[in-house]
């Protein structure tokens, strides 16, 4: 017996992907295979988040559960602490070439999913995450610009699939762009096979020559934000009031489409203008767009300039205020500024992937005292945390799964009690009827033995 039934389904994904034959091609650290393989060890952290494990030790619970060692294929499990020896040997190299083999699945998937025809957009976002360390004795951290002692992981996700293409671990004093456009390049050529475009998006720390260079080399689209430079601001202020059109951000426009419904009561600003506390709000918006070439760009671009009218009211006074954002982009002229600046900040939606990288699989709990270990059990969390988008793309499970949150993916499709018997030569695996995803279960099961 085992409570974690819904195992099967990403076992049986790993099998159909390749990715153990794939890992064992690429990744060498032992010179004599008298043991375990190089895959067992990567898989065993993988399984071991996917189930909901939060730390290394946790995989002591599979070393004691029959059922899911069976659900794997596997007579022995790793211990926890030979798992964590595993991931010191891992040097730069080695991590290097598992992540070469997680992209040949990600290729696969998309191979399968497109068949011959290439998507139509790939939508890359760049954002990096401030994780602190309250331990003294973890190596290669170091203060941020936070003040913290901290790691400071990078993250390059595809936007819609919420799939992670990159995890990579760095000191706390690395800024966030950092890096960032090598592994793009990297990356360009696996997007491009499968994908006719590419659009990379980044929040201001990552506008540098360095990352629109890239993306001008392998003819990708880029939308940024740019930081609030003295010189774009005195432009914004020179241009005439005729250029500026009206704006509303996406949100605002998709409910003035829906029905009307009861408004709820202002209950924040409410009791700060009853306090006597400082309260802004946002009484409009408006657009404007320019050609720009930054210093070192060999070309201009466009230049989106957003104005916000704000109301600053307090006890003691009530003034309006004006405020700038900028964004640039070498997005065609079919793309009106509104849709470059609903493109620009659609990428917020990733803060909700570095959420559930921290307390979905636990990706960033840091379990090791060196840098690169950590950045070993990164690339397995990377894997683990794309078991559930590839498991959506690929079988009968609702494509809604991809955006799930962990905790209820585990509810419905990795939490069921499961009988696994060997009879025959055959292993049969008997599912709690009771549970109300084991009818999709298995019909995801069967889609991917197809």
């Amino acid at each position: 017996m085992t409570p974690f039934g819904g195992l099967a389904l990403a076992a049986r994904l790993i099998a159909r992907l390749g990715i153990r034959r794939s890992i064992n091609s690429r990744v060498r650290v032992f010179e004599n295979q008298r043991g375990y393989d190089e895959a067992t060890h990567i898989l065993t952290h993988a399984y071991n988040l996917f189930l909901g494990g939060s730390c290394i030790e946790d995989i002591g619970k599979m070393q004691a559960d029959e059922g899911v060692r069976r659900i794997i294929g596997a007579d022995t499990i790793p211990d926890p602490t030979t798992a964590g020896d595993f991931l010191r040997r891992l040097d730069p190299e080695s991590q290097e070439e598992l992540n070469i083999a997680l992209d040949e699945a990600h290729e696969q998937v998309w191979r399968q999913r497109n068949g011959r025809r290439k998507a139509r957009w790939a939508v890359v976002d760049l954002d990096s995450h401030v994780h602190p360390v309250y331990g003294s004795k973890k190596v290669g951290t170091d203060f941020s610009y936070k003040g913290n002692l901290a790691y400071h992981p990078l993250v390059i996700s595809l936007a819609g699939t919420q799939e992670v293409l990159r995890l990579i671990n760095r000191s706390g004093n690395r800024p966030s762009a950092d890096e960032a456009h090598e592994h793009l390049g990297e990356l360009m050529p696996m997007l491009k096979r499968h994908h006719r475009k590419i659009l990379v998006r980044g929040d201001s720390a990552f506008f540098c020559q360095d990352l629109l260079d890239v993306c001008e080399r392998e003819e990708a689209y880029f939308a940024l934000v740019v930081p609030g430079y003295g010189n774009l601001k005195e432009i914004a202020e020179s241009m005439d009031e005729s250029v500026w059109t009206p704006f509303k951000p996406k949100d605002e426009r998709e409910r003035a489409k829906k029905k009307s419904r009861r408004k709820r009561p202002e209950v924040r600003r409410t009791q700060a203008r009853k306090r006597g506390k400082r309260d802004l709000k946002l009484k409009g918006q408006a657009l404007a767009e320019v050609s720009y070439q930054p210093s070192r760009s060999s070309q201009p671009y466009r230049l989106i300039i957003r104005r916000r009218l704000i109301e600053e009211s307090s006890q003691l006074s009530l003034v309006d205020r004006i405020d700038y954002r900028f964004a640039i982009t070498n997005l065609p002229n079919s793309h009106s500024a509104e849709q470059v600046i609903d493109e620009t900040y659609g990428r917020c939606d990733q803060e909700n992937i570095i959420e559930q990288l921290q307390s979905g699989v636990a990706a960033m709990r840091m379990p090791t005292g060196s840098l690169l270990a950590n950045a070993a059990y990164m690339i397995c969390a990377r894997l683990a945390f794309n078991l559930k988008s590839w498991l959506a793309q690929l079988s009968a499970l609702p494509d809604e799964v991809m955006r799930w949150e962990w905790k209820r993916f585990r509810y419905n499709f990795v939490i069921i009690a499961a009988t696994v018997t060997k009879h025959a030569r055959t292993l049969r695996m008997k599912l709690h009827s009771s549970h109300p995803g084991v009818m999709r279960m298995g019909e995801a099961y069967q889609s991917l033995l197809r």
